[in-house]
């Protein structure tokens, strides 16, 4: 009887050897691969978000350590959608296939076709929990994208391309309602222009246009870029600011600048516009007074400086023509006891100089 529930042991633990998981797999390598994908073969407008899928896929239990880098695009923007992932599965011949899902957006600023050229992709999985990883590296297909132009857009430049577009324009100063901005010299004037588009990084927004004006100094800040992305949903900010610095009196004009952006739901280009500015800058009296104040300041200072340097000359002068004599005498005085008292320590040197060589004999 003993014997016999010792033979059914040995059976149960045979047979939950067998049905271990990945026991079977352990004696097969693991599989992988990569893919992708656009989700849409259509042709796309030029600015318009594409969304491109990078799955991992393996027959393992487990994924871990992904990498990957994505290419520059020569024609477009391909950005990484969202840190989150899509996990997928499918039977393939039988055999069961894990899969993880990347969201990558691309914007294509070319049309015609545009490449995204191929990229490395490392990753990890286990046959097993609790196995050791396999390692697999592998190399994306080039994909390639179809955009065209908005009807009514000249090519050139970059274009944005969306269906919600917010624009906030406005000067520092309070502008008057009729006739030109009065400023005087050394006064600034700063435009701030905020851009705002769902589905579009705010890389794509092109900077503003900087004017050459003769008697206007300007000066443009590093724009500040603010993409957020909110379970896949990506929505671009670019703020920029550019001041006018008044150097010269005169009559101005900050020309005018125009938006414009293409919105793929209404099939139109819309357009904004921040109008012209009028400028008259006249001559601020303080201005100059404070820089011939300046001036005057610095020749006093340089006045002072030379009469006291006349009058330390004049005393320094008074001094050797009083004092100057008797300072000669004793100077002279002091030299003749000086060669002096040298006079027997060089006696002393040369008679120890000259029996020096008869004690080496």
């Amino acid at each position: 009887m003993r014997r016999r529930l010792t033979d059914w042991a040995s059976l149960v633990l045979l047979a939950a050897a067998l049905l271990r998981p990945g026991s079977a797999a352990a004696a097969e390598p693991l599989q992988a691969d990569v893919r992708l994908s656009a989700s849409s073969q259509e042709a796309v407008w030029v600015g318009q978000e594409v969304e491109l899928y990078l799955e991992l896929w393996s027959d393992g239990f487990s994924f871990g350590e992904q990498q990957f880098v994505l290419p520059e695009v020569l024609g477009g923007f391909l950005l990484e959608g969202d840190s989150t992932t899509v996990k997928l599965s499918e039977n393939r011949a039988g055999a069961a296939w894990q899969g993880l899902r990347y969201s990558l957006l691309f914007y294509p600023q070319a049309a015609g076709p545009t490449e995204v050229p191929s990229f490395n992709v490392h990753f990890t999985a286990r046959a097993a929990f609790g196995s050791e990883p396999t390692a697999f590296s592998f190399q994306t297909e080039p994909l390639v994208v179809e955009a065209r132009w908005p009807p009514g857009v000249r090519p050139g430049g970059l274009l944005v391309t969306t269906a919600d577009f917010k624009l906030e324009a406005g000067w520092d100063r309070e502008l008057p309602a009729d006739g030109p901005l009065q400023l005087l010299t050394g006064d600034a004037l700063t435009l701030r222009v905020q851009r705002r588009a769902a589905d579009v990084p705010g890389m794509v927004f092109a900077p503003l246009p900087a004017p050459e004006i003769d008697g206007l100094g300007i000066y443009a800040d590093p724009p500040r870029v603010n993409d957020r992305v909110n379970r896949g949903e990506l929505v671009g900010e670019r703020t920029d600011r550019m001041t006018f610095v008044c150097e010269t009196p005169g009559s101005y004009q900050i020309p005018a600048w125009s938006v414009q952006w293409w919105d793929p739901d209404r099939q139109q280009l819309a357009k904004r516009v921040i109008p012209a500015l009028q400028l008259e800058v006249a001559v601020n009296p303080a201005y100059g007074q404070a820089a011939a104040t300046s001036s005057e300041g610095a020749r006093e200072d340089g006045y002072g400086r030379a009469f006291l340097a006349l009058i330390v000359v004049l005393i320094l002068g008074a001094a050797v023509r009083r004092f100057g004599g008797v300072l000669l005498l004793r100077l002279r005085g002091a030299g003749r006891r000086g060669t002096v008292a040298s006079s027997p320590c060089q006696r002393r040197t040369g008679r120890l100089l000259a029996l020096n060589p008869r004690r080496g004999g």
